[in-house]
């Protein structure tokens, strides 16, 4: 197709679009120039494909100003908004809606307008929305901050929150999350921060889009709908009166006769304000999972509850978390609930797997199958951890180097720390780095099933917003590598980065992964499913749960049920030896389920657990069961089982 032909099928540009941003577009530049920005066109009007632009391409060369925007997946260009600018992409290239994040003009990882969102779904009445919206101004001003109300021009509004001491992001984020946690615990019947509630009768209140790289649509934007309905400021006072959509392109001239530009008169009313007044020093953790979570002490209350492997309502998360001083007493059962929530909704967002997941009725588990066995005792958990508990002194000063490298700016150093966790963990680590070579490398000596992971390391005062997850893998063939790991103090949660370590197969590890895996003992073969690409923060869990609850948990628990009701039964034929019975491994499988009834399990074993403690038990180092010709056995001694 020639490019006359493409030309002569665009639709027309709307007029009344083209007078809109005639005066709009001036108005944008006053408040929002020189920001990164994204946008909306429609080639063929509103009947025909909606084409967004987001960065730049690289190939993509402007006389204009950009701004470089350095995000997880490396450094993005995107257009500097000024007036100039939104006319002729309007003009020229259908341009319609426009989009930021609303950073300063100075630094696009600064906030100069935090957002929050309110979403109204097909079942919310418009009283409900009303209140909602209202509720959100009361819940902020309760906060210690004021807002400018932004009709989105569809379904939804936006309190637009001005600072100006520039806090960054992931500050702004973390505090927001509280504000809608506390918004939800007092409202309950107008909010939800579950994002699947369209049909549902609240309104959804979020704050996802405060973050580099997403938006939120600019006031006095026209929207890609019927009548060119515009994104429009309003005074507080008008908001249950205003109709979202009404004002339309072309009707921008005679709301400001009337009403003013609101947008700057409400900012301008605001004053200033600062967020460091209104939530203090925010301290935004570094470790895996509160990055993750930047919901505070509810979830790690709530994760460090949850490891008993059972299913738990909010409300026994509470009590439990409260009686162990894990939260203290201005929680609420609601503030609990409602920050699982938006913490699952969130990590799923970020493309990571929650590590806490709610069940059909309402309870929350962590994510991994339910652990339905007893509780072990103290004696039989110490015997389970076992040789498990290796937290000696030279494992602790491996950790410590490890922690205190990784936050300093001798790479060299970290590189070789990195490699002393690797050979503690049971590698043979080499320590390569300088110029055009890999930082190091680690050999697993597991004769035929070996493996070698390539070590890329990266220390840093904060969590990596930009680490080149390609430099982890390049040298992958070169060194006939199967796996290849980045290892970092953290890492800031971005989607384009969990997409970059899945597209470039690399496992991005934290100093507090590597820590966890060296305090549980785990050796090279446990560790290598490790090495998928994405997150080992993931698997390590789950290794972990292995530990506590899987196989080794579940085969301790048959063996001692084996040795106490098997002693029992032998006891009540003591002198009778032709009537005994004899104990197969059927009949030790009922032994053991009919144990787990009578401790209130519903958990049943498996013939697979039952020959694994006869093995065991059998064994000569142990000699608690003696294996008899016809493939019976017999419980020997059964001391060290619990009574």
């Amino acid at each position: 197709m020639r490019v006359s032909d493409v030309i002569s099928d665009l639709k027309p540009v709307n007029q009344s679009v083209v007078d809109h941003y005639a005066i709009a577009a001036a108005i944008l530049e006053r408040l929002f120039g020189a920001v990164p920005f994204e946008w909306l066109a429609l080639p063929h009007a509103l009947r025909g494909a909606r084409v967004f632009h987001g960065p730049l391409s690289e190939k993509t060369r402007t006389k204009r100003d950009v701004v470089e925007v350095p995000l997880a997946s490396g450094v993005r260009r995107y257009p500097q908004l000024s007036a100039s600018r939104i006319e002729g992409l309007v003009a020229k290239a259908r341009a319609l809606e426009f989009y930021s994040w609303s950073p300063t003009a100075s630094d696009p990882m600064r906030v100069a307008f935090a957002r929050l969102l309110v979403e109204e779904s097909a079942g919310v009445s418009r009283e409900v929305f009303s209140k909602a919206l209202l509720a959100t101004r009361d819940v902020l001003e309760e906060s210690g901050v004021r807002s400018v109300l932004v009709f989105d021009g569809g379904r939804g509004a936006a309190c637009w929150i001005p600072f100006d001491d520039a806090p960054t992001y992931p500050q702004v984020r973390a505090w927001l999350h509280d504000v809608c946690a506390r918004a939800v615990e007092e409202h309950g019947d107008l909010f939800t921060l579950e994002p699947d509630s369209h049909g549902g009768t609240c309104a959804h209140l979020h704050c996802a889009s405060n973050a580099p790289g997403r938006f939120s649509i600019l006031p006095y934007s026209v929207r890609a709908g019927a009548g060119y309905p515009l994104a429009l400021p309003v005074p507080w006072e008008e908001a249950e009166r205003f109709e979202n959509g009404t004002v339309s392109a072309g009707e921008l001239e005679g709301w400001l006769a009337q009403h003013g530009e609101v947008f700057a008169r409400e900012r301008e009313a605001i004053g200033e304000q600062r967020f460091a007044s209104v939530a203090g020093s925010v301290d935004v953790p570094t470790s895996p999972l509160a990055l993750m979570t930047t919901a505070g002490p509810i979830i790690a209350a709530a994760i460090a509850v949850l490891q008993d492997g059972q299913s738990h309502s909010a409300a026994e998360i509470l009590q439990m978390a409260s009686e162990r001083g894990l939260l203290d007493a201005k929680a609420s059962q609601k503030y609990v609930y409602t920050s699982l929530i938006e913490y699952i909704a969130r990590a799923k967002g970020n493309g990571r797997t929650p590590k806490v997941v709610q069940n059909p009725d309402r309870t929350f588990r962590v994510n991994e199958p339910e652990d339905l066995w007893p509780q072990l005792s103290d004696e039989q958990a110490r015997e389970l951890r076992g040789a498990d508990a290796v937290a000696s002194p030279a494992i602790e000063s491996v950790i410590a180097s490890l922690m205190e490298t990784a936050k300093g700016s001798d790479a060299a150093a970290f590189e070789q720390a990195v490699c002393a966790a690797f050979e503690a963990l049971g590698f043979h680590a080499t320590h390569c780095g300088g110029y055009k070579a890999p930082d190091g490398y680690a050999d697993a000596p597991l004769g035929p099933l070996g493996y070698r992971v390539m070590l890329e390391c990266k220390s840093a005062s904060q969590g990596l917003n930009k680490p080149d997850v390609l430099e982890a893998a390049k040298f992958k063939d070169a060194y006939r590598a199967q796996h290849c790991a980045m290892i970092a103090r953290a890492y800031a949660d971005e989607v384009e980065f969990t997409s970059e370590l899945h597209n470039h197969g690399v496992s991005a590890w934290t100093v507090d992964d590597l820590a966890a895996v060296l305090r549980a003992g785990a050796n090279p073969r446990e560790v290598e499913s490790l090495f998928a690409p994405g997150y080992a923060a993931d698997g390590v869990e789950g290794l972990l749960w292995e530990r506590a609850h899987g196989t080794r948990k579940r085969v301790l628990l048959v063996a001692d049920a084996i040795l106490r009701c098997g002693w029992a039964t032998q006891s009540a034929y003591c002198g009778t030896a032709e009537n005994a019975p004899h104990f197969t491994e059927d009949v030790a499988m009922v032994l053991v389920d009919e144990d787990l009834a009578a401790q209130g399990s519903s958990a049943r074993c498996d013939r697979g657990d039952v020959q694994a403690a006869i093995s065991y038990l059998s064994n000569p180092m142990v000699q608690k069961v003696e294996l008899c010709d016809d493939g019976s056995f017999i419980v020997e001694d059964q001391r060290g089982a619990e009574s």
